[in-house]
């Protein structure tokens, strides 16, 4: 298996042909633009976490999205995504690893923040999960009381909820699941843990989800859960 967890593995990776080709893990924002816009507002400051050469911030911000961060700590790969998007307003690219963000972003600065496989990739060799720990505590420090951080990732509750639900992180988790249509099952699906972050004082901020009603669920090892849709 590539070491998915190295700097070095991302570094030759995007130093490489491959990365003039844009790639999008598990989905990218066709399938995605629902799902997101129900959470994210236009003007919603947005931190993307392990960016990669991905098109999802570009086709964010052609959706008139202006305020949209993108992190990894690859420098060739930030070095070439600001040249691939030079010109754009509201979207900007910086190298940053997301375990120690401090010099870069202070506290409750985000509105929201969205992982779309970083947690996956930093897991994969982090057998303690100590890199993962210290992604998520800089997360929810740099979220906004009220904010959204959603994670799409492969991980199954049983190993992502023990990290997501750790107190200190002060948010609500709810799980879903995403799949391509009405009759998907669990294993054609990711799994979409939706973190809510919480006053100072610990009170649910739970108004601000969405008002919405689902009429598909799947049952997981913690129960039934909603089904997410997401198709073109």
């Amino acid at each position: 298996m590539p070491e998915y967890g190295s700097l070095e593995y991302w570094d030759e990776r995007y130093t490489n042909l491959t990365i003039k080709k844009d790639f999008d893990w598990y989905h990218g924002y066709p399938t995605l633009k629902v799902f997101l816009n129900k959470f994210f507002k236009k003007k919603d400051k947005i931190l993307m976490i392990g960016c990669g050469n991905s098109k999802l911030g570009e086709d964010m911000n052609d959706d008139e999205f202006v305020d949209i961060i993108n992190t990894d700590y690859s420098e060739p790969l930030i070095e070439y995504m600001k040249e691939r998007t030079k010109g754009r307003i509201g979207l900007e690219y910086l190298t940053i690893d997301g375990r120690d963000m401090k010099p870069f972003f202070k506290d409750n600065l985000f509105d929201h923040v969205f992982d779309k496989g970083t947690l996956d990739a930093v897991m994969c060799s982090d057998d303690d999960n100590e890199n993962a720990k210290k992604i998520l505590l800089e997360v929810s420090r740099v979220l906004k009381p009220g904010g959204f951080f959603i994670v799409m990732t492969y991980g199954s509750p049983e190993s992502r909820l023990p990290l997501l639900n750790n107190p200190i992180h002060n948010w609500t988790t709810e799980l879903r699941m995403a799949g391509s249509n009405e009759n998907s099952q669990m294993n054609q699906c990711h799994y979409v843990y939706i973190c809510n972050k919480n006053s100072e004082n610990g009170e649910s901020m739970k108004h601000t989800f969405p008002i919405e009603t689902h009429s598909h669920f799947l049952n997981s090892s913690i129960g039934e859960v909603p089904l997410e849709i997401l198709k073109l």
